[in-house]
């Protein structure tokens, strides 16, 4: 999974700072059971670089040894083949996981989810995608973070999924993830201004209707990739103390039970969309209609990355969005797989 980057000449301390040649010397040495002397010599540099490449993977916190039941890669490859086709998911990324009950190893686990997701992610994109991209400082932020671009894309396009939440900019607005990914592959983005939730028909009729913002609706709806992490409802307690939803707005959808939220469109433990059993809904959305991910997915016109997981609570929320059928891909941790694989659901 991991790319190559040039080698040529450059000296030691040149590649011990590069992060994408030290996860790629962890994978050969660990992954790939190479040894040090082979992976010198494909690397066209010295086993004294590699031992010391494997130290700082270590510092750097890329290796991690812990101990998973059976022969780990073995495991890991089977366990994702077992619950991709009991999802009926596209595909299944995993990462080792550990205790979700360690705040500190669950902070590590969401780590390893994000940049994992990151390197999927530059390895999908073609020149030719238009790339869609929810927002959120714990999932989406980290993904920008962590991706380090193998090659430059200037046709392809990154646009948001969710107008601005706030008045105030923030790292996690789904605006500004889209615009950082844009630059890091030198491709094409376009803003969407115009805020995410509107109390009235009206309002979300009128803003939908200006030129700027059609044109970008237009585009997100033509996405062949969309990548997103998905929150809990109690999400929703900030937005009550900005101002942005009342407490009855909130309630009413509390009403109907909720277990996720992707982009303020809540599911149900079935994969209902909650905000359509209202007429009229608790609030008008004025970004990409999630539920109607589920046609893309069907027609496999679309594919819809979850990034999601390092948290037990995660579990019943990732469910919901699958059974919803809005996602066909799923990057994860082991730990998260085996209690989805536990929870006995079958979904294809």
């Amino acid at each position: 999974m991991l790319m190559g980057i040039p080698q040529g000449n450059a000296n030691d301390g040149k590649l011990l700072g590069d992060d994408r040649f030290l996860r790629r010397i962890a994978y050969l040495y660990y992954e790939d059971g190479q040894t040090q002397d082979a992976i010198a010599e494909m690397e066209f540099c010295s086993r004294q670089t590699i031992g010391k490449a494997l130290q700082r993977a270590k510092d750097r916190g890329f290796i991690r040894i812990s101990i998973v039941p059976e022969e780990r890669t073995g495991y890991l490859r089977n366990l994702s083949r077992d619950l991709r086709l009991r999802l009926g998911l596209d595909d299944l990324i995993l990462v080792p996981g550990q205790n979700l009950e360690t705040g500190g190893a669950a902070h590590d686990i969401l780590t390893a989810i994000t940049s994992t997701a990151a390197e999927y992610l530059d390895q999908l994109l073609t020149d030719s995608d238009i790339l869609a991209v929810s927002g959120g400082r714990h999932v989406m932020r980290q993904v920008v973070t962590h991706l380090k671009p193998t090659k430059l894309l200037p046709n392809l396009i990154v646009v948001p999924t969710i107008g601005f939440v706030r008045p105030q900019t923030s790292l996690g607005d789904s605006n500004l993830v889209s615009y950082d990914i844009a630059v890091a592959y030198g491709a094409k983005h376009f803003w969407l201004p115009l805020p995410a939730i509107v109390e009235t028909q009206a309002q979300l009729e009128q803003s939908r209707s200006l030129p700027v913002v059609r044109d970008v609706l237009k585009t997100i709806e033509q996405a062949t990739v969309i990548m997103t992490g998905l929150w809990l409802p109690n999400a929703n307690e900030k937005l009550i103390e900005a101002g942005i939803l009342s407490r009855q707005q909130v309630e009413l959808l509390r009403s109907c039970h909720p277990v996720v939220d992707i982009n303020h469109w809540a599911f149900d433990a079935s994969g209902m969309c909650i905000n359509q059993q209202f007429d009229p809904p608790p609030c008008y959305l004025t970004g990409l209609e999630i539920p109607h991910l589920k046609e893309k997915v069907r027609a496999g016109s679309t594919k819809v990355i979850l990034v999601a997981g390092a948290n037990r609570a995660y579990v019943p929320s990732i469910l919901a969005a699958l059974k919803a059928g809005i996602a066909n891909i799923l990057v994860t941790d082991h730990v998260t797989a085996e209690l989805l694989m536990q929870s006995g659901e079958k979904l294809r």
